[in-house]
């Protein structure tokens, strides 16, 4: 059967060239953004949507959440691709910006750009980027290495404000809505009092390299100035083979149901779909199944012997080990009662028997997808959580691979926390975890990975000889933006006063960054619990010295 692809972009150019490029190799539908794009994919039901994230930039992020949280598309593949030639005034043989800065910044580099661009005694940096957390934080940091600051996230009025002011410099987002920073600087350019502005471009997108996951749109990114149908045929073949994976493991289904002729036909299905499944033939047996496999997700029918599909849910919500575990009652009955008692105990979706397999499937994957993103995603910083972490590891130890664990702490936090308080807590751990992002993961698609435990607390997996140089980085990037987190008495003191524990008044320095490095380079790393504990060890030996530290284990036995 011949695959599906449609293309989501208002560049007329770059459609012709993916028409051309994919030939009469698939059947091609052209989308432009409208309000009921969605149900337009939906009716096509492709095998991979491509969104040209540059000509749809306004609307990306909204079509990018609707096509996840629609059942029929969630699972359908989707690549990023551009061109816009306006990228010679930012990477081009003569461009028109005076430097290029990826987001999550580096502070340092930052600085380093401003201190050579800033040349007149007003020291005024104007920042326009749409992200107004972004700019609370860069305001804050560029104000703390002595410049003044003016923002706004506006892009319509980027340019009046530069002329109404004249900055010394403009930091300037290129993917704003309503106006990018292409046309920004072309009519910054055009403009006399404006023209001679040293402008410093910031965008978390790569231009001119492929990235199997973007840091924008997490999906395979390809934006460039100019796209070959030979690559746009190359990529998407690639693409629809399978070539990018996620590498996810199959979701576990336990699927209990008394009927077992319906139990085998539906069973079959779900394995075809890629479901690992565990079945059961009665309440008490689902009961078993879920303690013996940790199911991903439970489908019970409503009448079983022993005990009904309600009284399995309402256990298994009633034990804190497995109350996480979306269920889905299946029912033959349209017994409005027993719906509302089961979405009042926390039920995720009734079905009504005869069942439709395409439908199930299509419930099941979204609820898996949707419950592991709430549970394994850290809320604040939105990196992988506990369950990511340990499964990283375990799997380098049993693929007996050579690595570095780099545990990441925060000196003097908590008293900072009681001083400022817990947003501007929160925004000190958002700050790390771009610092981290930003050091770690130049290259998307490496060896390396990062998680977020909890608190201020972070993890790294590296290879051994990267591990010292990315927590020198680390340590060098957080100390560049430390003085921006407290008010002016505390910077220029370099200290804060508040009580300890004990209640006494202390002096405590400003914060800084703990990092233990663990590897087995000399002795073998043989569990998650060994690496924790090592690390733990570690890491409070860092944190042992009044300021920034790492501390590599170096003992051979």
């Amino acid at each position: 059967m011949t695959k599906k692809v449609a293309i989501i972009s208002d560049d007329l150019v770059l459609n012709e060239k993916i028409i051309k490029a994919l030939d009469l190799s698939y059947n091609v539908k052209l989308l432009t953004y409208s309000e009921n794009i969605i149900s337009q994919l939906e009716d096509f039901s492709p095998d991979l949507i491509i969104i040209d994230i540059i000509s749809v930039s306004k609307y990306f992020l909204e079509i990018s959440d609707l096509i996840k949280n629609s059942s029929k598309l969630s699972e359908v593949k989707i690549i990023v691709l551009s061109q816009n030639k306006k990228m010679d005034l930012v990477i081009g043989s003569s461009p028109r910006v005076r430097g290029y800065i990826a987001k999550p910044l580096d502070f340092d580099e930052l600085k380093k750009i401003i201190d050579a661009n800033v040349e007149d005694e007003k020291k005024l940096v104007m920042v326009a980027d749409d992200d107004t957390e972004f700019l609370d934080l860069i305001k804050m940091f560029i104000e703390s290495i002595g410049y003044k600051v003016i923002t706004t996230s506006n892009s319509l009025r980027v340019v009046e404000i530069a002329k109404n002011n004249i900055p010394s410099i403009i930091l300037l987002d290129l993917m704003m809505p309503q106006k990018d920073g292409f046309e920004i600087m072309s009519e910054l350019a055009d403009n006399k009092k404006t023209s001679d502005i040293p402008i410093i471009a910031i965008s978390a997108m790569e231009f001119n390299k492929f990235n199997e996951r973007g840091v924008i749109s997490g999906y395979p990114q390809y934006i460039s100035r100019d796209i070959t149908p030979d690559f746009i045929k190359e990529l998407i073949d690639g693409v629809i083979s399978g070539g990018f994976s996620s590498g996810r493991e199959k979701p576990k289904v336990l699927l209990a149901d008394d009927q077992i002729e319906l139990l085998m036909l539906v069973k079959e299905s779900l394995e075809k779909a890629g479901f690992i499944v565990f079945s059961a033939v009665d309440g008490k047996e689902a009961i078993e199944k879920v303690y013996e496999f940790n199911p991903d997700i439970a489908v019970l029918d409503y009448n079983m012997p022993f005990k009904n599909g309600l009284e399995v849910a309402a256990e298994l919500k009633n034990n804190p080990v497995y109350s996480n575990i979306p269920v889905i009652i299946v029912t033959a009955k349209s017994d409005k009662q027993a719906k509302i008692k089961g979405l009042m105990m926390g039920i995720d979706d009734y079905i009504t028997k005869p069942v439709d397999n395409d439908e199930l499937i299509a419930r099941l994957k979204m609820i898996v997808k949707r419950n592991k993103q709430v549970l394994d995603s850290n809320p604040l910083s939105h990196l992988p959580g506990n369950p990511s972490i340990q499964s990283r590891i375990e799997r380098a130890i049993e693929k007996k691979e050579k690595f570095a664990v780099l545990y990441v702490d925060l000196n003097n936090f908590k008293a900072y926390n009681d001083v400022y308080g817990f947003e501007a807590g929160d925004k000190v751990i958002k700050t790390l975890s771009n610092i981290l992002v930003k050091v770690v993961m130049p290259n998307p698609s490496s060896f390396d990975f990062i998680g977020h435990i909890g608190g201020d607390d972070f993890i790294v997996i590296t290879t051994i000889n990267k591990a010292e140089e990315m927590a020198k980085k680390i340590i060098n990037n957080f100390n560049q933006i430390v003085p921006s987190f407290y008010n002016e008495v505390d910077r220029k003191n370099g200290y804060m006063v508040t009580k300890d524990r004990t209640g006494n008044i202390v002096q405590f320095p400003l914060i800084g960054v703990g990092i233990g490095i663990v590897h087995n380079l000399y002795r073998p790393l043989t569990s998650y619990a060994q690496v924790s504990h090592i690390g733990s060890e570690l890491k409070k030996a860092a944190k042992g010295f009044n300021q920034s530290a790492y501390v590599m284990d170096r003992r051979r036995e």
